[in-house]
């Protein structure tokens, strides 16, 4: 079988995960990215939050409250809806073709990982724990918890297959992130603004997918370079 040298270079870059291993200046760029998404979007409420603060809102909340509603209104939640179905994305097919053709157990685990993102990313979108259920009398402790204990349960089950690799970095990056947004939200006052840790921690939760996947990927049969 001849192979073209675009995908060549297609093979040579994915192949560039072998073994688990991940170059250092990609963990550290998505790292460093975290910090500047967390540090400037607290530095910039900081600065001006009645002008900059609809960014981090939500736009019914906005509507609601009777705030104004700027073009950007509700900006940053939008990029955080993209990362988790972009995650979301990359692991149920990266996932799927790995669970049938692959790693079962890598590939079980980027599927159920990919439905807790896409429940996340929902959520967001529609914001069922703040808006339609709440409504319905359904607490939102409630709501959310359901989905932190998703998540955890999703965690502890695959823990083997989370922490395999270097890229295992991101997903503790993103649980410290989220760690620090819940906080800020039970107590205030810390670090970071809540809204700006969660943006960090989507961000090196969607990297750490999207790594995952392409390295499961690498793995399967039809990824083999043959002549």
């Amino acid at each position: 079988m001849v192979i073209s040298s675009s995908h060549r270079v297609h093979l040579a870059a994915v192949r560039g995960l072998r073994g688990g291993t991940v170059p250092w200046w990609v963990l550290a760029a998505v790292a460093a990215l975290s910090l500047a998404v967390a540090s400037g979007l607290t530095a910039a409420l900081a600065w001006d939050a009645s002008r900059v603060g609809p960014a981090v809102r939500d736009v019914l909340a906005v509507a609601r409250a009777g705030d104004p509603l700027p073009y950007y209104t509700g900006w940053v939640t939008g990029l955080g809806v993209v990362g988790w179905i972009s995650a979301a994305a990359a692991g149920v097919c990266g996932g799927a073709l790995t669970w049938r053709t692959g790693d079962r157990t890598t590939g079980r685990a980027l599927v159920l990982g990919g439905v807790v993102s896409a429940a996340m990313g929902v959520d967001d979108l529609f914001m069922f724990h703040d808006g339609v259920l709440r409504e319905r009398g359904v607490p939102e402790l409630v709501t959310m918890g359901l989905l932190a204990a998703a998540a955890l349960v999703w965690g502890l089950t695959h823990r083997r297959v989370l922490l395999r690799g270097d890229e295992a970095v991101l997903l503790v990056l993103a649980g410290a992130w989220f760690a620090h947004s819940l906080l800020v939200e039970e107590l205030g006052g810390l670090l970071f603004h809540e809204e700006a840790s969660k943006a960090a921690a989507i961000l090196c939760w969607t990297a750490w997918f999207w790594v995952r996947a392409v390295r499961a990927l690498r793995d399967l049969p039809a990824l083999d370079d043959r002549d």
